[in-house]
């Protein structure tokens, strides 16, 4: 009886190597003069020095770059998801179902934005409130690519225990960027006396319903 050789059963292809080294070069380019990582992190921790932050220059670029980042690591999150616990229900080619679950979160990412236009639109005393709201949105995002880029490597590399919790800990911080986005908008708007019923008339129409919604669909069609 000849031995075999047993093969680990990872996550990884190919071209997941290309999502990294294009995110780590990024990261790597945003600090270049050590300050815009730190400036991130105290950000996302302090309201007082978010808008500090907030009246200094902008890093157009940089940040377009992290947030191109967010989008692949949302996507490769979401295919990581679904190669693990749904092979038999979703079976697209990896790559093509990456492509498709990167045009989820840009969709997600595009649909609340849309919706915080549209009601300052409606109701001009909110507007302020709400670009705080994108400005954390987008922070966020940049945020969650810094705490994302560790767990996911291992949920890639890593092979059993390791990798399952370092996906659902992945799945966990994808989640809490619209979460503590939330937050800040609700923040923002008490402090500039907006009425709580329409803090929760908002929070109802757009930021829990699409999800009830989506989570229907896919519980429907899944199970």
């Amino acid at each position: 009886m000849n031995p075999t050789v047993r093969i680990a059963n990872q996550l990884s292809e190919d071209w997941m190597l290309l999502i990294f080294v294009f995110s780590l070069g990024v990261i790597a380019w945003v600090n270049r003069d050590n300050t815009v990582l730190r400036a991130i992190l105290r950000s996302v921790l302090s309201r007082r020095f978010f808008k500090q932050e907030d009246r200094r220059e902008g890093h157009g670029w940089k940040n377009f770059g992290m947030l191109i980042c967010f989008f692949l690591m949302g996507g490769l999150v979401l295919t990581l998801v679904s190669k693990k616990y749904f092979a038999e229900t979703f079976t697209l080619l990896p790559f093509y179902q990456f492509l498709f679950c990167v045009s989820i979160v840009v969709f997600l990412f595009g649909i609340k934005w849309l919706m915080t236009w549209l009601v300052s639109f409606i109701t001009a005393g909110a507007s302020t409130a709400l670009e705080d709201y994108n400005k954390y949105l987008a922070l966020t995002s940049r945020f969650a690519v810094l705490a994302l880029t560790v767990p996911l490597l291992l949920a890639v590399y890593s092979t059993g225990g390791v990798s399952e919790i370092a996906l659902n800990l992945s799945m966990v911080l994808l989640v809490t960027v619209p979460f503590l986005s939330t937050l800040q908008a609700m923040f923002s708007a008490m402090q500039m006396g907006v009425p709580f019923f329409y803090i929760f008339f908002y929070l109802c129409t757009f930021e829990v319903l699409p999800w009830a919604v989506l989570s229907k669909i896919i519980w429907l069609n899944v199970f």
